[in-house]
């Protein structure tokens, strides 16, 4: 027997040996969301009607997989103060969740519209502000001393069927 077929017969044993190997490692990307469900949030910089925010979700996936549920949730992050007085809290204005499960084809992109209507929280000083012209200069004023400031990150969350770690996207939005 020859070298090159001694080579050629070592490396058809590997290949033989990574088919077997093949399904076990499959699985596990599918349960770490490697080769699973990637999803997109599509929002409109201009959003039509106050409270509502309407867009689109895109899917794609590598391979044929099934989406059991859509969680879409919007968060205000409100921060005040500076350095170690820093104060953080989160809270949820609206969500909507979509229970209708679908399959996301190999190498097709799927877009499922939306529409999330929220209610924003108002503190003390936005309600000051919406009281009066000349008051609304004086609760600016106060948030910049304060440094206080509200972010609004829209979240998409999809349920997929058998893996670990939902897919999922964030985007910041100017309410």
């Amino acid at each position: 027997m020859s070298k090159d077929s001694i080579n050629q017969t070592k490396n058809q044993a590997f290949i033989d040996g990574l088919d077997y190997l093949y399904p076990m490692f499959s699985r596990l990307k599918h349960f770490l969301g490697i080769e699973s469900v990637k999803i997109k949030l599509l929002i409109p910089e201009n959003q039509p009607t106050p409270g509502v925010i309407i867009g689109k979700v895109a899917f794609h996936s590598m391979s044929t997989q099934k989406v059991t549920s859509l969680t879409i949730t919007l968060l205000e992050q409100y921060t005040k103060g500076r350095k170690k007085k820093k104060e953080k809290q989160t809270f949820e204005l609206g969500t909507i969740t979509l229970e209708r499960p679908f399959d996301v084809p190999a190498g097709k992109t799927i877009k499922i519209a939306f529409k999330l209507h929220y209610t924003k929280v108002h503190s003390e000083m936005d309600q000051l502000a919406d009281s009066n012209v000349i008051m609304k200069g004086v609760s600016k004023a106060a948030k910049m001393v304060g440094n206080i400031r509200s972010e609004y990150e829209l979240i998409a969350e999809a349920d997929v069927k058998g893996a670990g770690l939902n897919p999922f996207d964030k985007v910041t939005l100017v309410i």
